[in-house]
């Protein structure tokens, strides 16, 4: 049974953990469900990257946190996504941001965004966390003329106007490297990856030791008003706080509170993990040391070199969740890889899986926090809620920032610029909602024509 957020009334405790290649290379901890009732100040719902983030940021500041999620650990995104580290969210580039906002605008969000790969550094180094974190460089690859032109243009750009360094790739420099097929080119830039089921099983370990409580297999399954704040109902506990954060990102269920429904769209992407290649097909390929891809098609894939020597290969999955594990969206990933590495014909595939990413409507992810209540809440005066989402798939680092920097909004911390589009609005809601599926059909069946 897959958990599709847009059908499911929301994510059973009974629903297994996905069969990805993370959960089998790592066991993450069991932790308790609430069955009793707790009063806190702060309660985080969502136990993934944001919301343990949040719940850390919070214990370290001396406050009282609790946080719940629907399952267990890493069942999300936490233990489905491919594990990069990426500087950015959301699915606008530091050149389109500088286009609609301004180049200041468009600088004091690559801080955002680099901040977040600096704190994730910073936490893994400051607790000694063992996530397989490794270091090589990530390449992005143009699949046809008219993108390496654009991507050798915005390289030059990047480096000139916000100092981000890279190496420009020709074709030949390029198959040089890489026996690699359907590539006109590329940018080098500096890039690292992780396990990621192990980093939010850090997170977990890191947040309990600061004092936060945690509880799994526990899902929200009602938010009201009460006199402290709120009173958040599960299936054998409660909680009251004055205080919510909200990180459930993409797996939000379509009904859960009114300051986040229909304010994403939970896109699938699916991931499969081959062999260990041998080291005749590594040597053919190229793909011999660690090192990570991107290609600019507008349906992207991704994929990387793992530790243990298999590929990772990644892109959009199926449009609803119960056709994830057909063997048509198995075969079109496959087919996907051998079109670039060809050398690699006859791998098998012994792992894949799907996810939910969670795309915003104007493309730009949202760490928002209601403080001035409207309608049945107005004459609430104490408390507030947050929320933080919308990474549109890039959130192994910048997951982890949100949810500080919205521990640090509910805390009133006056050193974020409020004004960047990040903080300064909230979500926008998606129009004809129950459209949203046919609308990615038809854009799905569109980029296969465009992206030939």
């Amino acid at each position: 049974m897959i958990y599709d957020p847009l059908i499911s009334r929301g994510v059973s405790s009974m629903l297994p953990a996905p069969d990805s290649y993370w959960h089998a290379t790592h066991k993450v901890p069991t932790l308790p469900p609430l069955n009793k009732k707790v009063n806190s100040e702060y309660l985080v719902i969502g136990g993934g990257y944001t919301g343990l983030s949040a719940a850390i940021t919070l214990a370290q500041a001396k406050q009282d946190v609790t946080l719940i999620d629907a399952n267990s650990l890493g069942f999300g995104c936490a233990g489905r996504n491919g594990g990069f580290i990426l500087s950015g969210s959301g699915r606008l580039s530091l050149s389109a941001i500088e286009d609609k906002w301004g180049r200041g605008i468009a600088k004091a969000m690559q801080g955002e965004f680099d901040g977040a790969v600096h704190l994730l550094k910073q936490r893994i180094a400051d607790f000694n966390m063992q996530v397989d974190f490794v270091e090589g460089p990530y390449l992005k690859l143009a699949h046809n003329l008219k993108q390496a032109k654009q991507l050798c243009a915005s390289a030059k750009h990047l480096a000139t106007h916000f100092n981000v360094p890279s190496t420009l790739l020709s074709k030949t420099e390029l198959t040089a490297r890489l026996n690699i097929e359907g590539a006109h080119g590329g940018v080098e830039l500096k890039g690292a990856c992780l396990h990621p089921l192990k980093l939010v099983s850090e997170y977990a370990r890191v947040a309990k030791e600061l004092g936060a409580t945690l509880f799994y297999d526990s899902p929200a399954i009602r938010i009201e008003n009460n006199k402290k704040g709120y009173l958040v109902t599960t299936p054998s506990g409660s909680v009251s706080a004055k205080h919510i954060l909200i990180a459930t990102n993409a797996y939000t269920p379509k009904r859960f509170h009114d300051s986040v429904d229909h304010k994403q769209f939970p896109v699938q992407s699916s991931i499969f993990v081959t062999a260990p290649m041998t080291h005749e097909q590594r040597e053919r390929s190229g793909l011999t040391t660690p090192m990570s891809f991107m290609d600019t098609r507008m349906m992207k894939y991704y994929y990387r070199v793992l530790p243990d020597g298999r590929l990772l290969f990644g892109g959009r999955g199926a449009v609803q969740g119960k056709d994830a594990n057909r063997a048509s969206e198995k075969q079109r990933l496959y087919r996907a890889m051998l079109n670039s590495f060809p050398s690699l014909s006859g791998i098998t595939m012994d792992y894949f899986w799907s996810g939910w990413v969670s795309v915003s409507l104007d493309s730009m992810p949202r760490i928002f926090v209601d403080d001035q209540p409207s309608g049945n809440n107005a004459s609430r005066s104490r408390g507030n809620i947050g929320y933080a989402m919308g990474y549109c798939g890039s959130g192994v680092s910048f997951a982890a920032f949100a949810g500080q920097r919205l521990a640090q909004r509910m805390m009133g911390t006056s050193d974020i610029d409020l004004s960047l589009p990040l903080y300064r609005s909230p979500l926008k809601t998606y129009p004809f909602a129950k459209a949203r599926r046919l609308a990615l059909h038809s854009l799905y069946q569109w980029a296969k024509i465009a992206e030939r």
